[in-house]
């Protein structure tokens, strides 16, 4: 996202961005045969994380850039709140 990009844009780049996120964890969790193993120096756990750092990145660039999307934006708090839980 930059500063000259249109809002129906960075909305869908948000979008895709979540929806990978979400993709991602549940390939993990569907490719572990033995339950959830929480090991933060996974090479899979440290690219998820990067994805969520990015996201959060991303948000907050959205924040400052649309501040009177509010509905939208507690959306985004709300969805990396529960992310990060």
């Amino acid at each position: 996202m930059d500063e000259y990009s249109p809002k129906r844009h960075d909305i869908a780049q948000l979008k895709f961005l979540c929806e990978t996120l979400y993709h991602d964890c549940l390939a993990n969790l569907e490719e572990s045969n033995h339950g959830w193993v929480n090991d933060p120096t996974s090479a899979v756990n440290l690219q998820l994380n990067e994805l969520i750092e990015h996201i959060a990145t991303f948000a907050l660039n959205y924040k400052i850039k649309y501040n009177e999307d509010n509905k939208l934006i507690a959306q985004i708090d709300e969805y990396l709140d529960d992310t990060f839980m």
